[in-house]
Parts: C-alpha cells; structure tokens; sequence
C-alpha cells in the first residue's frame, strides 16, 4: 500500500513501528527503518522512510496491532510485505493493506515451528486447491520468498495456510475464520456425495473440478447476499421427474450450506446444484 501523504504520530513503539494517525483520521500502522527515530506524539513522520503500511479491518484494535508488529523481528515483517506485494500481483488483492499483521504474526510462527521441527497437519490442503488455485500459487511463491530472503525451508502444507490468509482478504470484512469455514464447507459437500453415491468419486477428475468450480462461485455469491438468477421452471421440473433422487441429495447439500452460512439456499440455487451433481454423478460413471 503506497502510504499517504501525511501522517501524524500517535504512539512511536520502537525505531521501526509507529501508530499513526493519516488525513482521514484513521489509526493505522507503519513500519520501515528508522521510521520512529526522534519522534513523539504529534511530530509528522517522514513518509520516504515508510516500507509498509497496516491498517486494521477495526480501528480500536490499532493499538494492539503496532504492539504485536513491534514484537516481531523487523527481517520478518520485511518479508511479510513482500509476501503481500507478492501475492497482490498474482492474485489481484483489493485489500492487501489488511494483510502485513495476519502475515507477519503467520510466518513468525511457521519460522518458529520449522526451527523447532514441529509439524503440523493441515486437512484443507485438497479442498484449497480446487477453490482458490490462484491463492495457493501465492502460497507457494510465499515458501520461496521466505526461503530466498529468511533461510528457512518452511513445509510444503504452509502454501495453505498463507492461501488463506489471502482469500481471507477478497471477502469484504470476512476474518480468517469464515474463509476456513467457506474451504470447510467443501469438504463437507464431498463427504456427503461420497455417502450416498455407491462410488466414491475421484477428486482429482475434470467432472469434479467443474462442479468445484460451480461450488466457488456459489460461495461467492453467499458472501455477497446475491442469489442466483431465477431457474426456469421446466429445468426444475425435468429434473425432480426423471432424478429426484439427485434432487433430494442436492437439497441435503443445500442444508449442509445453510447450517455453515446462516443463510437459506434458494429452491433455484437448489435446482442449479442437483444440476451440476447429475453432470458429476453421469461422468463419474463414464466409461
């Protein structure tokens, strides 16, 4: 984020850390060398020193956020932003100036894990795959940043986590937690169609890939509130007449969603969905 023209101290936390306020009365927070070097509150600092700015989805947690940025190695945070620029070149991130803390504190952790030989499992990795392929690639370009600039060969299961952090950000004022759940709720489709179909299906095949990629823009649309365009009534009716059975497994996949959303799937969006299971189901079973 190209920081702005005017900032004025709130708090200066160490020589590399300041809590600012900018022209529009936001608290946010910046970091570079010597940013904070001779100021106090109320002196303006000097912008050509700023490397990164951060600026808080809430502004009452401002404060806090530049406490944390200050407690970690500044050759992270470093790296950190330019894991960001990174990704927002690969990804087209519209909001990358919410990232350098979730970032930063992540790979302060994931270095601190590595040091120490501690794994750990992450259960998404398949399902972050086929959601967010162009989130992952910046995973994983994430890996090769923090090795090139930090030393340090991070496990191959971390692309996801940094994946998520980077999807976490195209929601607007969706937290890390609901897009962990949005990446869930994939999971929970698929153990749900495995059960009622007498073979499982192939993860990795082109009919799953397609109905993914049907699943991805339905989860943007829940994200937004937009339902999808009305479904033409004959569509609906050839479908519960020749297979309802598909019907009634699109309605149960219907329900998994609401439970995960809160927000009741629509008898149309319903119909689009036992669509795309009978375009799964029909090609699974080709030869």
């Amino acid at each position: 984020m190209i920081p702005p023209q005017r900032l004025v101290v709130q708090r200066v936390h160490n020589n590399n850390v300041v809590l600012a306020l900018d022209g529009r009365g936001r608290s946010l927070v910046v970091t570079g060398p010597g940013v904070g070097f001779g100021l106090r509150r109320g002196s303006q600092v000097d912008v050509s020193r700023v490397e990164a700015v951060y600026v808080p989805e809430d502004a009452a947690r401002a404060a806090s956020a530049a406490g944390t940025l200050a407690d970690i190695p500044h050759e992270v945070v470093t790296t950190a932003r330019e894991i960001v620029d990174d990704a927002q070149q690969i990804t087209g991130l519209t909001r990358p100036e919410i990232l350098l803390l979730p970032v930063a504190d992540h790979l302060q952790y994931a270095i601190r894990r590595a040091q120490e030989g501690t794994e750990i499992s992450l259960p998404l990795v398949w399902e972050v795959r086929h959601l967010y392929p162009r989130e992952l690639a910046a995973g994983d370009r994430a890996l090769a940043i923090v090795r090139a600039r930090l030393g340090t060969a991070l496990p191959a299961d971390e692309a996801t986590a940094f994946a998520l952090h980077f999807v976490s950000a195209t929601f607007s004022g969706a937290a890390l937690d609901r897009t962990v759940s949005m990446t869930e709720a994939l999971s929970t489709i698929f153990d749900l169609l495995d059960a009622r179909l007498s073979v499982p299906l192939d993860r990795n095949s082109q009919s799953v890939s397609r109905f993914v990629t049907h699943l991805r823009y339905l989860f943007v649309r829940l994200a937004e509130g937009r339902d999808v365009t009305v479904v033409p009534g004959l569509m609906s009716d050839a479908l519960e007449s020749s297979v309802p059975e598909t019907m009634r497994l699109a309605r149960e996949v219907a329900q998994a969603l609401n439970s995960t959303w809160g927000h009741e799937i629509s008898e149309d969006e319903t119909t689009y969905i036992a669509l795309h299971i009978h375009r799964l189901v029909t090609s699974a079973d080709s030869p």
